[in-house]
């Protein structure tokens, strides 16, 4: 997908960050964005800097993990639009910074339903319609690399990046031959505030006691103020892997070794059940 005039794209998440950064790069393209987030305030000042650009943009105030706001939210872009297609299923959040066994049952279900349960509902509500619709189209999940190697106190982070994974690659074998082509956003460190995400914690005080998953996550905001790539350079990647169909969109040539090493501890354990 490469000529983005006349569509009309759907991102969660889209009010900062990846999503921001993306809907930008895609409006001034052409593209009609309609921009969902579950922060009002945050999400009116993004549609604010990008009509200021000339980028058509609409918002929808939208908590990922509500399955009947999210679908009233779908009816309502396809009856106003006519059509979706791009929908970018980004909205996510860190979680917390929580050893095995320690982990607050809430982030668990948390985690879940905004990080696999949104990209889920995201497909389920706008994939029929992007069927019909006999045009080009294009799903972007946004996993992380964290999807592909697992981290320590991160347990529930990964455990829905590599959900999102593997259900992406489930979705890329059903939509052969259709229209539509999907792609799974697998980045590293980029400069947005997802080690802040315990903000929109729905037990905002619990959130605000966690001292051992508030430790944790400064150090990941360290290291993402650090090392972290703009969201700039994050949205070039994306609009390029959609011009060239690349399914795994990866971000940092330096953790290929940490990739590498799983490939091959698997490749090496898979010998022991394979004939002599």
């Amino acid at each position: 997908m490469n000529n983005f005039e006349n569509t009309v794209g759907f991102i969660t998440g889209g009010a900062a960050g990846i999503g921001l950064g993306v809907g930008r790069a895609l409006g001034r393209q052409g593209m009609t964005l309609v921009l969902a987030d579950v922060e009002a305030d945050t999400l009116d000042a993004a549609a604010r800097e990008l009509r200021a650009e000339g980028i058509k943009v609409h918002t929808e105030v939208l908590d990922v993990r509500d399955a009947d706001a999210y679908r009233q939210v779908a009816e309502r872009t396809l009856a106003e639009h006519g059509k979706v297609n791009f929908l970018f299923n980004n909205a996510g959040v860190g979680g917390g910074h929580f050893p095995a066994g320690e982990t607050p049952l809430q982030d668990w279900q948390w985690v879940v339903d905004v990080n696999l349960l949104g990209v889920v509902y995201g497909v389920e509500f706008f994939l029929a319609a992007m069927r019909a619709l006999g045009e080009p189209c294009y799903i972007i999940n946004t996993a992380s690399l964290a999807g592909h190697v697992a981290n320590p106190g991160m347990a529930a982070y990964c455990a829905t990046k590599f959900a999102v994974v593997g259900y992406s690659e489930a979705l890329r074998h059903e939509l052969q031959g259709s229209a539509i082509e999907i792609s799974v956003l697998c980045p590293a460190w980029v400069k947005t505030r997802i080690a802040e995400s315990r903000r929109n914690h729905p037990d905002a005080e619990e959130a605000a006691n966690a001292s051992g998953s508030t430790d944790g996550m400064n150090k990941v905001g360290e290291i993402i103020a650090n090392e972290g790539i703009s969201v700039e350079a994050l949205a070039e990647r994306v609009v390029r892997g959609m011009e060239t169909s690349t399914f795994y969109l990866f971000t940092h040539a330096k953790f290929w070794p940490a990739v590498q090493e799983r490939l091959e501890r698997i490749t090496r354990d898979y010998q022991e059940v394979m004939p002599d």
